[in-house]
């Protein structure tokens, strides 16, 4: 979608980063649980989409939640979006469920501004803290 489109083109990684994701020698396979009607989608899936763009050992599977819950369930007893599963060979594992870990430990410490967190998360606010962990746990896939 347009909007989608929108977001890749202002998400520009840092240099360190780039250079992190373009040094995966691995396959690397994730499952991505997302719709383009979900703001929270919105905010997560231009890094998958760009990390594949970057490097093509960085596989991306997208996946509408309709169609998926029991899939969806059966990973994380819940059906959020967006939800990022890595899958080596047999074994998948969830690295995101519905907000990245740094907005979650920020909802946690101030649950009263849970809106006010939520917001800053979906206009980019976080992006840089997101990109990190993001590639942080990508890299760590590459052993």
């Amino acid at each position: 979608s347009d909007k989608q489109l929108k977001i890749i083109d202002k998400i520009t990684l840092s240099k360190e980063n780039e250079k992190i994701l373009k040094s995966i020698k691995k396959e690397i396979k994730i499952l991505c649980f997302a719709q383009v009607f979900c703001p929270d989608c919105r905010a997560i899936v231009p890094f998958m989409k760009k990390f594949s763009d970057i490097n093509s050992n960085i596989k991306i599977d997208y996946l509408p939640r309709e169609g998926h819950e029991d899939l969806l369930k059966s990973l994380t007893n819940v059906t959020k979006i967006p939800t990022l599963v890595s899958q080596l060979e047999d074994k998948f594992s969830v690295f995101l469920l519905e907000f990245p870990k740094v907005v979650q430990e920020d909802m946690k410490k101030n649950p009263e501004n849970y809106d006010e967190i939520k917001y800053n998360f979906r206009i980019g606010k976080y992006n840089e803290k997101i990109e990190k962990e993001l590639v942080d746990y990508i890299f760590s896939l590459d052993v």
